[in-house]
């Protein structure tokens, strides 16, 4: 994903990319609740009567508090927003995830938390110095399973939403298989209440500890990943918590990561689980599932803790690059697996990765096969994921020592990892050579073999974001292009009913609209109005190219978000209906 206003140790972004960057600044706007919800505006085609089922998303959606601009979009408060279509129509409805610290800060008119990416409170780094607690913004994924919503934050707890009304219930905790807390484990349960009496004691001397939940001060606790996956193969949730505890023996990496895998049945109980431990620090947004493995990425980079400690930087922009370290990929089987099989660790080239589209099996379990986007800074069983060279930069306040080069975030490739776990080795190939993002494909082949994967993506020099079908077995892209200041966000698929191709149904998307659009550009493009609007754009999957099915535009601007999810149950329509 671009992150606004990446800096590197040479200074900002090249020139190339800031009219880019300033354009899509321009769709994180301050969303407007609209928790009785309303019928959206059909501006173009019409809504396949075919087409049932509510799409979620999740995304920041406060940008200001208490007349202060945050200083980073992905610190912004969790904005879920559910559209349901049901015969033709779609209703929108919004609100905010109220987290306790969205409550406390709406309350009294000021940041009083330390957000992940850059915001921190005023007056730092005293006012921040030696504070451990990372507010819970609750803004990157919405997922509904076992009855329940969940707004998901991959530094923190998931909290409860009602599916219909979007009510937040409470932090979720999975039937108290996710202890809430600090996701640090000192080694012992005295050494924990300390660093819980310590963490308790600052935020009560910040005069904020009455205002959260005393157990969310407690060590020992862990955060779950915003990037849970329903597996084809068994029609479980799959995902994982985890905990950083002290690392250092025998010489060893200062931090070690261990990883609670996680696997949900349909009521929402837990039908498996496993512990994996990792020496060193894992920066983990997302993972693949396949038929009997978990497989994840261990990037190259570690945490200047210093910095994080004494105030000077939040979080985010306390992880750094490693230069010239190998990414390392862990395969470790699933509960259930045959007992012959153990972890395995792969050595991969240097490489960094947000987001998996998928892994699977092949040639009966001896290879696994992986794509994903890459940042040159990833690997495979068959794997496709997005790839970058280096870490991307992940704040305005990143510092110099991260090795950041600010371009690096603009340069993703859907690339593909083929692990051999015969004879130990890795292969890498390039799937789309353009920049890509946001990957998705469909679900019902999460965790199989595959052929298509939809992506958003970016034209820097015409700042846009359309969406591109890309044919993993021919090598080829279908692309649809919004025009110019139009953003369009992460695509879902969903299949048409009896469908039997991979391909057969629609892809969802949100478009923003960032500016006053240029007349020759307007003229091809006539169903997106001017800046500050925002539209559901329905596309079919079998021909991309062709552009939206139907265009419906919301009532006020939902700014640009993270990601979602699709059911097709239809939630939240009107009570009299």
């Amino acid at each position: 994903m671009p992150e606004v206003r990446p800096t590197g140790p040479g200074g900002s972004v090249s020139k190339r990319y800031k009219p880019f960057l300033d354009e899509w600044d321009r769709c994180f706007i301050d969303a407007v609740e609209e928790p009785g919800g309303y019928y959206m505006q059909l501006v173009q085609g019409q809504v396949p009567h075919e087409l049932e089922g509510t799409l979620f998303r999740n995304g920041p959606g406060k940008f200001t508090i208490g007349g202060r601009e945050i200083d980073h979009p992905y610190d912004g408060d969790g904005f879920v927003v559910s559209m349901t279509i049901s015969g033709g129509k779609v209703f929108f409805r919004s609100r905010f995830v109220q987290t306790a610290e969205y409550k406390a800060e709406a309350q009294r008119g000021e940041v009083l938390f330390r957000g992940t990416f850059a915001t921190q409170r005023r007056g730092h780094p005293l006012s921040n110095v030696l504070d451990l607690y990372v507010k819970n913004t609750s803004n990157t994924n919405v997922v509904c399973w076992g009855g329940k919503l969940l707004s998901l934050f991959e530094a923190g707890q998931p909290y409860e939403l009602d599916p219909g009304s979007l009510r937040t219930m409470g932090l979720e905790d999975l039937r108290g298989h996710l202890p809430p807390g600090l996701p640090f484990d000192m080694g012992s349960r005295p050494a924990n209440g300390v660093l819980g009496s310590l963490a308790s004691l600052h935020q009560k001397r910040l005069g904020t500890a009455a205002s959260l939940p005393p157990e969310l001060f407690r060590a020992g606790g862990e955060a779950a990943t915003a990037h849970p996956h329903l597996d084809s193969n068994t029609g479980r949730l799959v995902g994982f918590s985890y905990q950083v505890r002290p690392g250092g023996l025998l010489g060893g990496p200062l931090m070690a990561t261990q990883f609670h895998f996680w696997e949900l049945d349909s009521e929402g109980r837990m039908a498996a689980e496993r512990r994996y431990d990792m020496p060193g620090f894992a920066f983990l947004h997302d993972f693949c599932v396949t038929e009997n493995y978990y497989v994840f990425f261990q990037n190259p980079v570690t945490v200047n803790n210093a910095a994080y400690l004494f105030g000077t930087a939040p979080a985010g922009s306390c992880v750094r690059w490693v230069q010239n370290v190998p990414t390392e990929v862990h395969v470790v089987p699933r509960p259930g697996a045959a007992p012959h099989l153990s972890p395995r660790t792969f050595t991969a080239p240097p490489c960094f990765i947000f987001h998996h589209a998928n892994g699977y099996e092949a040639q009966g379990g001896r290879k696994i096969i992986l794509d994903s986007t890459h940042y040159d800074s990833l690997l495979q069983i068959v794997l496709d994921s997005i790839h970058y060279d280096s870490l991307p930069a992940v704040g305005k306040e990143a510092l110099a020592q991260q090795g950041v080069d600010g371009d690096v975030a603009f340069k993703s490739r859907l690339r593909r990892v083929e692990l051999d776990l015969d004879s130990g080795s890795l292969s890498v190939r390039t799937h789309f050579s353009a920049y890509l993002e946001m990957p998705a494909i469909n679900e019902a082949y999460f965790g199989r073999k595959h052929r298509y994967v939809y992506g958003y993506k970016s034209d820097f020099d015409n700042p846009q974001i359309g969406i591109a079908k890309i044919d993993t077995e021919q090598r080829q892209a279908d692309v649809w292009m919004p025009g110019y200041q139009r953003f369009a966000s992460e695509p879902k698929f969903v299949p048409r009913p009896g469908a039997t191709a991979e391909d057969d149904g629609w892809l969802l998307t949100v478009v923003n609209h960032s500016g006053a659009p240029r007349p020759a550009i307007a003229a091809m493009s006539p169903p997106f109005a001017g800046r500050g609007t925002s539209y559901l754009v329905i596309l079919d999957a079998t021909n991309v190219r062709a552009g939206p099915v139907a265009v419906l535009q919301h009532r006020s601007c939902v700014p640009s978000g993270l990601h979602g999810s699709f059911v097709p149950a239809c939630h939240g329509l009107p009570h009299w209906e």
